[in-house]
């Protein structure tokens, strides 16, 4: 039986540009730290709801897509308005 997800955490836009923001601020192995703390978090959260070990991990690589998708962006912003001033 498949897992509903009714809020996909790749979907859920705050959360991940408060990700992203975070990580903007914090580099190295304080990044991997936060991250993994984060992440840690999220996923206790996810596991008190039911979801299967598989829908677990396929929804945080989702949101490591999603993070990685707005910090590039961002970047790719940021480089724009380099160019332009």
């Amino acid at each position: 039986m498949a897992d509903l997800i009714p809020f996909p955490l790749n979907s859920r836009a705050r959360l991940v540009r408060s990700i992203a923001d975070d990580l903007e601020r914090i580099h190295g192995p304080a990044a991997n730290e936060f991250w993994r703390t984060r992440i840690a978090g999220i996923v206790n959260e996810l596991r008190s709801t039911g979801l299967s070990d598989e829908t677990i991990r396929t929804e945080i690589y989702a949101l490591q897509d999603a993070v990685m998708a707005e910090m590039q962006f961002r970047s790719a912003v940021q480089a724009g308005s380099n160019l332009s001033a």
